[in-house]
C-alpha cells in the first residue's frame, strides 16, 4: 500500500453531524481492504477536526471550510483531490459494511470495460433522540436492488451513491457532479456516465444508508418539499450530456416547428422532458415572426436547461420545409419529427421501443408511427433516421413515397419488470395469488436488467404466505441469509415458521432479527418511547412474532416483555394488546382480558378478526355463547378467508345449532379456497345436521379426494353409509306405461343426524 496512490479514494461530505460522523469513519477504519484514503470534506458546519484527529490514521485527510456550497461542490473538491484508482462515498451519517471495499474495487479490476460498480444497501430506518443525539434502529430492508439498465437508469435513480465505486477517470470524462443540482447528485452523476460506461452490479450487501421517521434533515428529503424546484431540478438532470462520444447511447433530436408561441409552449416542452426517458435534443424552429429572445421569454425556467436549441430560419417555413432546416442543424443519428398533436403521456417511454424496431426493420421501413388516434391527423410524429429523412424530403427528388411502420401498445424492453410486477402486485391485492405467484416468478426469471430475489423476496415470501406453501419461501429465505442479508429475512423466516406451528425454530429466527438490528442496544426508557408510527417496522414485527411464538411454547413471562416492549415501539397499534388478551385469557383472568380488549377499539383494531375472535373466547368463558357466535360471525365478515375463522365459528354456531347462519360464510369461504380440507370438513358437517346428505356426501368425497386420512371426514362417510343402510325400503310402484319417467328419492334424504353434540372438546 502506498499512500501516494492507493486503490480507493472515500468521500465523505459532512455539516453538523459529528456524532455519526465518527461511526461512518470507523466503517472506513474497519474495512477488509486496507489500501485506501478517506477524505473528510466539511461543508461549512461545525469543525470537526477532533472528530478527525482522534482516529491518528494518516490515511485520513481533512478539508475545513466555514461556507456552506453542497455535497455536489464537495464532492467535486474531493475528486479534484483524491489520488486513488477508485472513488467510493459516503453520507456522514451512514455505514460501510467492512466487506465494501473490497468487493466494489474487486468488481472494477474484474470487469475493465466498466466504468462503476455497485453493490446492495438496507435502508435503516430509525427514531432520534434529540437530546443525546442516538439512534434506535427500528428496521432493516433492501429497497432498491436492481441489475444494471442503461434504459430504466435514464427514467429513475437505481444506484445509490453510498454503494457505488467509479473510476476516477470516469467522473471527470463525463464532467464530475453538477454543481446546479441540488437534489438526486448521485442520479446527475450515475445519468452522464450511463452515455459512456457499463455498469456492474454485486448483489451484495456492503452497507447501510439512514432514514429517520420523524423530521428527516436528509437533503433528498428537504428538497422534495417544494414540487416545483424539486420538478425543475430533475429537468436540470435529465438534460445534462457528457461531452461527445456516447458509445452507448443514440443520439436522437426532436425537432418542433413552432407558428405561435403561446403560453402554453413552456408546458409541451415540460411534458416532453418529464415523459421522454431516452435522452434527447430539443429543436424548436421559430416560424412566430419574432427574434429568439422573444420567442425564449415564453419558455421562461426552461431557459436554465441544456439541449434546449431554438433555431430561427430567415422567412418563415412550411411544415416539411421546417423539419428539413431543423435536421440540417443536428448531428444527431435519429430524428423525432413532432407536431402539436404529439399525445406523449399516451407512449411515453416510446423513443426506447421505437430506436429498437426502426433498427430491427433497417431499410424495410422509412420511420416509426404510434396507434395513437390525435397523432393520425398528422403524416407526422415519426421517429426516423436523419438521413433518409433528408434524402425522401430533398425537393429534387422525383418520388417522394415513404413507408411508415406502425406500432402499436408495446412495453421497451428495459422495462418489462416494470410492468410485470405492476401486474403482480394488482393481482395479490385483488386476492388473486395463483396468478401473482406466477407473475412473480416470470419478476424472477428476467436474466437482465431486472431486480433480483433479494428485492422480490418481500412479495415471494408473502404471495407464497398466502397459498400456505411454505417450502419454497423457506429454502429462498435461508438461501439470503446465507448470503448475508439478514435482518428483514430473519423476520420473514420467523413468520414462515411460525405459519407452521414450528414455534421453537421460529421464536430463535426472530431472536436473530432483533439481534441484526442491535435491539440489544435499544433503551425503552428512553424519552422517545412510546410513539406511534403508521407502517410495521421491523423491530415491531419481530418483537410481536417473538412474543406470539413465547406463548405458544408456555413463555409467559417471554411473551409479556415482547408485547410490552411492541406497544412502545409502536403505540397506535392494537396487535400488543392482543397479545396481552390471549395471556389474560389463558390464566383464566377475564377481567383484565376485557379491559384490555376495550382498547382495542381506539387504535382501529375492532375490525381485526383476531380481535373479534379474542371477544368470542371471552365471551364464551363468561357463558354468553350467543355473544361469542356474533363476534365469530364478525370475524368472518371482516375476513372472509382466513381459515383461523373457521373452527371457532363452527363449534359457537354447533352449540347454538345455527347450522342454517354458518353455511353462507363458509360456503363463501369454499368458493374462493374450494380445496380447503377444514372449510369442507365442517360444512360437510353442518349438511349433516341439516339433511342435506347429498350435499355432506359431494364435500366429504371432495374433503377425502385431499386428506384421505381425515378422520373426521371417515367418520361424516361412515355415519352417511349408515344412513343408507338403515334406511327403510322405499316401495316402488309399478312403471305405469303413461308416466314420463320415474322418481325415486335418495336415500339421504332419510335417517337421523342427531349424533353430533358440538362439544368444542372433542374438536378435530
Amino acid at each position: 500500500m502506498t499512500h501516494e496512490s492507493p486503490k480507493a479514494s472515500v468521500l465523505i461530505s459532512t455539516f453538523n453531524r459529528p456524532d455519526y460522523l465518527r461511526e461512518a469513519i470507523q466503517s472506513v477504519v474497519d474495512q477488509r481492504m486496507t489500501d485506501w484514503e478517506l477524505l473528510v470534506l466539511n461543508d461549512g458546519g461545525v469543525d470537526v477536526a477532533d472528530v478527525v484527529a482522534s482516529f491518528q490514521d494518516p490515511r485520513i485527510r481533512y478539508f475545513p471550510d466555514d461556507v456552506n456550497k453542497g455535497a455536489a461542490h464537495r464532492f467535486n473538491q474531493g475528486l479534484e483531490q483524491s489520488r486513488g484508482e477508485y472513488i467510493t462515498y459516503l453520507g456522514d451519517d451512514d455505514l460501510f459494511y467492512p466487506n465494501h471495499l473490497e468487493v466494489l474495487a474487486k468488481a472494477l479490476d474484474d470487469h475493465p470495460q466498466a466504468g462503476l460498480a455497485y453493490s446492495d444497501l438496507y435502508a435503516v430506518s430509525c427514531v432520534r433522540d434529540d437530546a443525546t443525539g442516538r439512534r434506535y434502529v427500528l428496521d432493516k430492508r433492501i429497497m432498491v436492488s436492481r441489475d444494471f439498465n442503461r434504459e430504466f437508469m435514464f427514467h429513475y435513480n437505481h444506484v445509490l451513491h453510498v454503494s457505488l465505486m467509479h473510476r476516477r477517470e470516469a467522473a471527470f470524462r463525463v464532467g464530475c457532479f453538477d454543481e446546479s443540482v441540488k437534489v438526486l447528485i448521485e442520479w446527475s452523476l450515475n445519468r452522464r456516465l450511463c452515455f459512456c460506461y457499463d455498469f456492474v452490479h454485486v448483489p451484495e450487501a456492503t452497507g447501510e444508508y439512514y432514514m429517520p421517521v420523524f423530521k428527516s434533515d436528509r437533503i433528498s428529503v428537504v428538497q422534495r418539499k417544494d414540487k416545483e424546484s424539486y420538478k425543475q431540478n430533475v429537468r436540470r438532470i435529465r438534460t445534462s450530456f457528457p461531452p461527445e462520444p456516447w458509445p452507448f447511447i443514440d443520439k436522437v433530436a426532436l425537432i418542433h416547428p413552432v407558428y405561435q408561441a403561446e403560453a402554453n409552449l413552456a408546458q409541451r416542452v415540460m411534458d416532453l422532458i418529464d415523459n421522454i426517458d431516452h435522452p434527447f435534443h430539443l429543436y424548436l424552429v421559430n416560424n412566430t415572426g419574432r427574434t429568439e429572445k422573444e420567442f425564449r421569454t415564453v419558455l421562461g425556467r426552461l431557459n436554465e436547461l441544456g439541449g434546449i436549441h431554438v433555431l430561427t430560419p430567415p422567412k418563415r417555413l412550411p411544415l416539411i420545409e421546417s423539419y428539413r432546416f431543423g435536421a440540417k442543424q443536428t448531428s444527431a443519428a435519429y430524428l423525432f419529427l413532432i407536431t402539436e398533436n404529439l399525445k406523449i403521456k399516451d407512449i411515453p417511454k416510446r423513443l426506447f421501443g421505437g430506436l429498437a424496431a426502426l433498427k430491427e426493420l433497417g431499410k424495410t421501413t422509412d420511420g416509426i408511427k404510434w396507434q395513437v388516434e390525435d397523432e393520425k391527423k398528422t403524416p407526422f410524429d415519426i421517429l426516423t433516421r436523419k438521413d433518409n429523412f433528408l434524402k425522401k424530403s430533398d425537393p429534387n427528388r422525383k418520388n417522394h413515397q415513404v413507408q411508415f411502420h406502425t406500432l402499436g401498445p408495446m412495453v421497451a424492453a428495459g422495462f418489462k419488470f416494470d410492468v410485470t410486477y405492476a401486474e403482480h402486485r394488482r393481482q395479490f391485492s385483488q386476492g388473486q395469488y395463483q396468478d401473482a405467484r406466477r407473475t412473480v416468478e416470470e419478476c424472477l426469471a428476467i436474466p437482465k436488467g431486472a431486480p433480483g430475489i433479494q428485492f422480490l423476496i418481500h412479495n415471494y415470501h408473502r404471495t407464497l404466505m398466502a397459498l400456505e406453501d411454505y417450502e419454497p419461501a423457506e429454502k429462498e429465505i435461508r438461501a439470503l441469509i446465507d448470503r448475508g442479508y439478514l435482518p428483514d429475512n430473519y423476520i420473514r423466516l420467523g413468520q414462515v415458521l411460525q405459519a407452521q406451528k414450528r414455534f421453537g425454530e421460529a421464536l430463535e429466527a426472530y431472536r436473530r432479527a432483533l439481534d441484526s438490528l442491535h435491539f440489544d442496544r435499544i433503551d425503552f426508557d428512553s424519552r422517545i418511547f412510546p410513539f406511534n408510527f403508521p407502517k410495521e417496522l421491523g423491530a415491531f414485527t419481530a418483537m410481536m412474532g417473538l412474543g406470539e411464538c413465547a406463548y405458544e411454547t408456555g413463555q409467559a413471562a417471554l411473551a409479556s416483555q415482547m408485547f410490552h416492549r411492541a406497544s412502545k415501539t409502536r403505540a397506535n397499534s392494537h396487535k400488543p394488546f392482543l397479545g396481552f388478551a390471549k395471556l389474560f385469557l389463558t390464566a383464566g383472568q377475564l377481567d383484565r382480558a376485557e379491559v384490555v380488549l376495550a382498547k382495542i377499539g381506539p387504535r382501529d383494531g375492532a375490525k381485526d378478526p383476531e380481535t373479534q375472535r379474542l371477544m368470542g373466547k371471552l365471551c364464551e368463558r363468561r357463558g354468553r355463547l350467543d355473544l361469542a357466535f356474533e363476534c365469530h360471525r364478525k370475524a368472518f365478515q371482516y375476513a372472509p378467508f382466513d381459515e383461523a375463522n373457521i373452527d371457532a365459528f363452527y363449534f359457537a354456531g354447533a352449540g347454538l345449532k345455527q347450522w342454517d347462519d354458518m353455511k353462507p360464510p363458509l360456503e363463501g369461504f369454499l368458493a374462493k379456497r374450494p380445496d380447503h380440507v377444514k372449510a369442507l370438513t365442517r360444512l360437510a358437517s353442518i349438511y349433516l345436521q341439516t339433511r342435506d346428505y347429498d350435499q355432506a356426501a359431494e364435500l366429504t368425497r371432495r374433503g377425502l379426494t385431499k386428506d384421505p386420512a381425515s378422520a373426521v371426514l371417515r367418520s361424516i362417510e361412515k355415519r352417511l353409509a349408515d344412513l343408507v343402510r338403515e334406511a327403510p325400503p322405499v316401495p316402488v310402484p309399478a312403471p305405469d306405461p303413461l308416466a314420463p319417467g320415474l322418481v325415486i328419492p335418495s336415500p339421504f334424504q332419510i335417517g337421523d343426524s342427531s349424533w353430533l353434540t358440538g362439544n368444542p372438546a372433542g374438536r378435530n
